[in-house]
Order: C-alpha cells, then structure tokens, then sequence
C-alpha cells in the first residue's frame, strides 16, 4: 500500500506507517461509527464568518446557490467586528451624489495599493481588487443594505476613497457585520455556529476537495460542499506558535488588537494539499495598552518614546506601524511609554485616544515636573530629565535628525508645559498576511502554481495581496471583492 502524503503530514513517516498496517486490522465496529457520522450536503461549505466568509455566501444565495457557514464561535468573532469599517472605492455612486471630485482613478488605486505592498502584492490580485471596489460597494449597498458616509479627506494613500460603515453600533466593522446578517437571513443562508472545521476532506479518486470534518458539542459531523470549501478563517494573529516560527518572537510577544480566535486554520488544514503559503512573516501591528486594550493609536506619533530604561529607542517620525514593531523589538517585555506635554494633550486629535484610556481605565501618569512623572511612571527622573532636556535643545536647534536614533518627525513638538504626561503602550498585533496563494478565481494554488481542485480562500485566510502593509480598508475591500469571485465562479460550474 502507498503512504500518502496526507498522513505523512498530520503524524509523520512512522505513524503513517503504523496506520497503514493497522488499517486492514480495523474492526467492523470501528468503521461502521466512522460511516455514521451525520453528514450534510450544501452546494458550497464556508469556514468562518468574517466578512469574507459572509459575503461569499451572500452572493453565493444571489447566484442561486446552496452555501452553508461553519463557524467555530457561538457568533461573529473575527477581525471584521473590531474594525473601524472602512472600505475603498473610485467612483462609487455614493461618491457620485456627493458629487465629489477626486481625480482619481482605478490604475491610480491600484498603483498605491503596489506602492504600499513594497511592489510585492500579486498583481492581478491587486489588480482585480482595484477594478471591483466600486461594483462591489455599490453591490453592499444597493443589495445588501450597507449605509456609508463619504467625503472625508484623509492622507494618502486613502484619500477620498474611504466609505465608512455607518449605523447604530460602533466601530464600523460591527456594524457591518449586522448588515451582513441580516442579509444572510433574509436569504435563509444557514449559519452553523460552534462548529470548528478539524479536517478537509477529499475524493480518494482524484484528490478534489468536497467537504469538511467539523467538531461541534453533540460531537463530529461532515459537512459536504458539490463544488467546494472555502476557507475563510482568517490569519494567524492569535496563534503564537506560528507567530513565533514564521514573523519571529517579537510578532509573537505582542498583545492581540483584534480577535482572540483567528488562530491559522487556513494553513494548518490546507498543509495536506501542498498549497503555495506566501508573506506569512508579514504582519500589520499597532499600539495598545495591553491589559486593558486601550489604544492611543494618535498619541505615539506626539512626543518622545522611551523604554523602561528611560532611554529612546526609537525615531518618532515613523509611522505608528514601525513605532510599534520597534516598541515589540527593541524595549523589555514591549512597553513604551509617550512623553507629552499639556499643549500636546489638548491637541483636538488625540481626544479619542485619551478617551480610550479612560474610558479603558489604562493608566496615564501625571505631574507638574519631568522628575515628578518619571517617578509616577516608575522612570527614571535623573534619565528622563536628561532625555527631555536634549530633545526640546535639538528641537530648538533644527538638530533632530543628530539625536541617536533621529527623530524625523515633521511636524514635531516641544516638551514644555506643565503637567507633563507619560502615556504606557505596547506593539499589538492586529493581523497577519501570508497564507495560501489564491488565483482571481479565489482558488488555492498549490507549490506548482496549480489550482487545487475545490479549494478556495478568502480574506487573511488568503495571502498574495498584502506585503509589509495595507491601505486602510483594503482589507475588507479586498475580503468581498474576491468572496463575491468565488461565488460567481462557482456559478459558471454548477451551469
């Protein structure tokens, strides 16, 4: 008998060997209970329900297709529900009754998207996601019932193609999220809530996949997809074993931004069929208060970082992202604390992180002296006197960019007026890119670039689009670009 590569990747070589020889020996008993697991039958199976999950079934119930959605939480709990809900588009019609004129264009969305990915995102993905945002935005909201607010003038490289999910619940992305049930409701799309996919299962014939083995309270059970499974699981964010072995420990010692339950299904269940996994040391992070999840995403962009130390570590001018993976890598235990002054503290951008702090109860150390805060922050006063003292010397003298490391800011500010404020915060984590390398049919492709036969991924269960960094929104963008492809190309099959 031939050892197949499956089981010499689920035990290794001498386990696989070990069931082979006891296969023959395997009691009537033993089989008949396998036979009996209760199995049901869709036209399309979906792990996970995040948006990607979600928008793969919607428009799969559009098409006139059967699709069901495990997922292994009692509800939503991915990364769409913590996300601000921003999406991107060109030309939408919302755009266009706001009559906005912004010059842009799809090659220049996608041109940005590339710039941002360091030119390492695929192509014709990226492609592909540039040329759909606004078909499928104008889809959400004409279709599905998604209400946006346009307009807004943000840097580059969001511009004006921000769409913000509005609506009675916050943040965005929970937002739409309950518009996206709501949808699925009304097309009676079935949602199977704690139902954790444990195996993909395969035809013995010819290797395609066509269903999955899923664990729920009552026990096992077969879900069986006609023309597929799509993994829609997410990334690894919150599994720190792959975090360690592929973005390294830094990645793997940062507090979770985001859901606690996105642990790499994508890669761990896909591994039997060889798929091409892309970018997986590649990870988005930002600042948080840890314990508490506080985030002063604005506030570490405002004064001087300092370690516990109370020496700086690194050059404020970057953008929160590289402060962050800098904060993971380079200070103890991944803390950091902001220095700012009472002028900075009343800035009107920072009044949502300080109300993120409070409203956490994440600490914000205070005092009348740069000595008196060291001593509340448990600094130390002599170090953080010297350190403040030759910041706002450099400062007034143009001589920043001389201060070891630089600081680079461009528009940087003292440290002057009492009270003085030492704001704690760590790297967090808030998703992973990598995972199986999908084509613009959504389908897993395998080491050899081929597809593997009814297998598909989307979202961060994906990889291929995102490298280093995203646009902001890209990713929910992205996640109902390629889910409403998959469905769609499934179609062509089932005609």
């Amino acid at each position: 008998m031939q050892t197949s590569r499956r089981s010499i990747l689920k035990g290794g070589i001498l386990a696989s060997l070990a069931g082979t020889m006891g296969a023959t020996a395997m009691s009537a008993s033993a089989a008949e209970k396998q036979a009996a697991l209760p199995k049901k039958e869709y036209d399309l199976v979906i792990c996970g329900l995040g948006i990607g999950g979600i928008v793969t079934a919607i428009r799969a119930a559009e098409d006139g297709l059967k699709p069901v959605i495990l997922e292994k939480m009692s509800s939503a709990s991915g990364n769409t529900i913590y996300s601000a809900g921003f999406m991107l588009g060109v030309n939408t019609k919302m755009q266009q009754e706001k009559k906005l004129e912004t010059g842009d264009t799809v090659d220049k969305f996608y041109e940005d998207m590339m710039k941002v990915s360091q030119g390492r995102g695929d192509p014709k993905l990226t492609r592909l996601v540039a040329e759909k945002a606004d078909e499928t935005l104008n889809w959400l909201h004409d279709y599905v019932g998604v209400k946006y607010a346009v307009g807004m003038k943000l840097v580059w490289p969001m511009l004006q193609r921000a769409h913000l999910t509005i609506g009675e619940k916050k943040p965005g992305g929970t937002q739409l999220m309950l518009y996206l049930l709501a949808k699925a409701k009304e097309l009676n799309v079935p949602i199977v809530y704690n139902a954790k996919a444990v195996e993909l299962l395969d035809n013995p014939q010819n290797g395609k996949v066509i269903g999955v083995k899923v664990k729920t309270k009552e026990g096992f059970a077969e879900y069986f997809g006609k023309y597929g499974v799509v993994m829609a699981t997410g990334g690894f964010s919150a599994n720190k074993m792959m975090l360690t072995m592929m973005a390294g420990v830094p990645a793997a010692n940062m507090p979770v931004r985001g859901s606690h339950t996105v642990t790499g299904e994508s890669i761990l269940l896909t591994g039997p069929y060889f798929p091409k996994v892309v970018n997986v040391d590649q990870y988005h992070c930002g600042p948080i208060h840890g314990p508490t999840g506080a985030n002063p995403l604005n506030i570490v962009n405002t004064g001087i970082a300092v370690s516990m130390e109370t020496k700086r570590y690194t050059d404020e001018g970057k953008t929160y992202v590289q402060m962050s993976r800098d904060t993971a890598a380079l200070t103890r235990d991944n803390w950091g604390y902001m220095i700012v002054d009472e002028d900075t503290h009343n800035l009107p951008m920072l009044k949502n992180d300080w109300f993120s702090y409070s409203s956490h109860k994440a600490p914000v150390y205070k005092a009348d002296t740069i000595e008196g805060l060291a001593k509340e922050a448990g600094l130390n006063p002599v170090e953080l006197k010297k350190v403040v003292d030759e910041y706002n010397a450099a400062l007034k003298a143009g001589k920043l960019a001389e201060l070891t490391p630089p600081n680079t800011h461009k528009n940087p500010r003292p440290i002057l007026k009492a009270p003085f404020y030492a704001v704690p915060f760590q790297g967090g984590m808030t998703a992973t890119f990598g995972g199986p390398l999908i084509n613009t049919n959504g389908q897993v492709l395998d080491t050899e670039g081929r597809p593997v036969p009814g297998l598909f991924a989307v979202g961060n269960a994906a990889g291929g689009l995102f490298y280093d960094n995203y646009v902001g929104g890209a990713q929910l963008t992205s996640a109902s670009v390629i889910g409403r492809q998959i469905a769609d190309y499934v179609k062509t099959l089932a005609k």
